[in-house]
């Protein structure tokens, strides 16, 4: 009788920590909590980058960009920025 008892203090113990983690994960699931933003269904995409190289590359330090095959090249602030295409 006392290894019954035994079983089904175990048996209950488990169902109360299946009913306890069931819990915990069913308030972690995304949905309407009063923390989330009112501005979140306005969000739009993430930008992307362009998917294609645009084959520039910086002419002088601070001067125009220059046709070069596998270069991007960008302009702030008054100087060049010169990078490798992926």
């Amino acid at each position: 009788m006392r290894k019954a008892a035994g079983h089904a203090v175990r048996f209950l113990l488990l169902v109360a920590v299946a009913v306890a983690l069931s819990s915990v994960l069913a308030s972690l699931a995304p949905g309407q909590t009063p923390y989330g933003s009112a501005l979140a269904p306005l969000a739009g995409s993430p930008a992307l980058a362009a998917s294609r190289c645009a084959d520039k590359t910086c002419a002088s330090f601070g001067g125009p960009c220059a046709k070069a095959v596998g270069y991007f090249c960008a302009k702030s602030a008054g100087q060049c920025f010169t990078k490798a295409c992926p």
